[in-house]
């Protein structure tokens, strides 16, 4: 990130434990006011609450964080020889960051998630023919768990590896997208347990906001390109 470390940015040393972690992210969560994020009412604090979801997303998993932890130690150690090309050599390895991440997270993640997000229309047509009917109930039940399975996927592919800082606006963005999925498929399994179509509503609205913000990832991608 821009502003240093994923420790760093939640303000932790690297040997914290993921409870200490768990606990700076909701403080500092908690400080910046998620809220004013979404209503994009400071832009200061939206960038800044971007950071710090994007570091926890990578510390908060084991292995993303160890891999996280190899390639920080990597750049800390090598030697890093300051002649006058060194700012290409800067450039280069930016470069190189940039290029793997696309590669290894941003395209497959997209795969993903492009798919994920335009299947929940076609399921609550076919579901509004007689939402008590036992047999599409199931269908349906079988499409969230299919979901579930998808989701899990795209946020593997998200931990994989830390994002380079010229794409940490694109990379916060789709943190944010996967989140909402998450809430969104909680919420649209609770309706066929009560059959309040409230939950139907809410989960369409989570993915119609994610499918929003993998179009301003998508967005600011484009403009980040060299």
């Amino acid at each position: 990130m821009e502003s240093g470390s994923h420790y760093e940015v939640l303000g932790v040393s690297v040997a914290a434990t993921a409870e200490e972690i768990k606990s700076a992210y909701r403080r500092l969560v908690k400080y910046h006011h998620p809220d004013s994020l979404l209503a994009k009412k400071d832009r200061a604090t939206s960038e800044r609450i971007r950071q710090i979801n994007a570091a926890y997303a990578v510390l908060k998993d084991p292995q993303s964080r160890r891999d996280y932890d190899r390639q920080l130690h990597s750049s800390r150690t090598s030697p890093c020889p300051q002649p006058r090309g060194s700012p290409h050599e800067t450039v280069s390895h930016e470069a190189i960051a940039r290029a793997a991440w696309i590669q290894q997270v941003y395209t497959p993640l997209n795969r993903v998630l492009g798919p994920l997000l335009s299947s929940l229309e076609p399921q609550l047509h076919a579901l509004a023919a007689d939402p008590f009917d036992p047999n599409l109930l199931q269908s349906f039940a079988d499409y969230l768990e299919e979901c579930a399975q998808k989701l899990a996927q795209a946020q593997q592919i998200f931990g994989r590896l830390p994002n380079p800082s010229s794409l940490g606006g694109v990379a916060s963005r789709l943190y944010y997208a996967l989140n909402h999925l998450e809430d969104a498929l909680e919420e649209l399994q609770y309706f066929p347990l009560n059959f309040d179509d409230r939950h139907l509503h809410t989960g369409q609205e989570l993915f119609r906001r994610a499918g929003g913000l993998r179009l301003e990832a998508m967005e600011a991608y484009a403009k980040s390109s060299p």
